[in-house]
Order: C-alpha cells, then structure tokens, then sequence
C-alpha cells in the first residue's frame, strides 16, 4: 500500500487530507513544513505511531515516492526533519 493511502486511512476519513504527502513532518525546507506548527506535527506524529505504523518503513516509503518524483531535495532532508520532531517529541 502507498505511504499515502496508510495516512489517508488514518486521518482522511474518506478524503484527501490535507497533510497526505506528509512534508509537514519530514521536509524542514517546505512551505507545508514552515505553515505547520510544531504542536500540530508532534500530534500527527502520535496519530501514526498510534495506528502502529511502523516509522522507519514510513520514512522509506516517503523517500522512495520522492525519489520517483525527481525531488532529491525533499528526500535529502527526509532524516534530519524526523530527527528534529523525535527531539521535540522527548521533550
């Protein structure tokens, strides 16, 4: 199943969520990113987590669909954007 259509099923119930492309957690660069505060990214980071989806296969996912985009510059700061909100989470 496509990254999106597990985060579709988790918080779009029966439409397309706004957040489905998930570069408001994990594109520190994006206008979807910087538009989306850092209480609303741990929320729906705790929504995944929630419905045990496992992350690492998430961010993979995630990776993979922009890589066949051709937008390296989205896959490349993939990691650090999960790094910064799993910092925030511990807080």
């Amino acid at each position: 199943m496509h990254y999106q259509e597990k985060i579709d099923k988790i918080f779009g119930k029966g439409s397309l969520w706004k957040h489905r492309t998930l570069r408001t957690l994990f594109d520190p660069n994006s206008s979807e990113y910087n538009q989306t505060t850092m209480d609303k990214k741990l929320e729906i980071l705790k929504k995944i987590k929630e419905n045990e989806i496992d992350l690492t296969e998430l961010l993979n996912d995630y990776k993979e669909f922009y890589t066949e985009e051709n937008k390296i510059h989205v896959v490349d700061v993939a990691d650090e954007g999960l790094e910064i909100l799993l910092k925030q989470e511990t807080k």
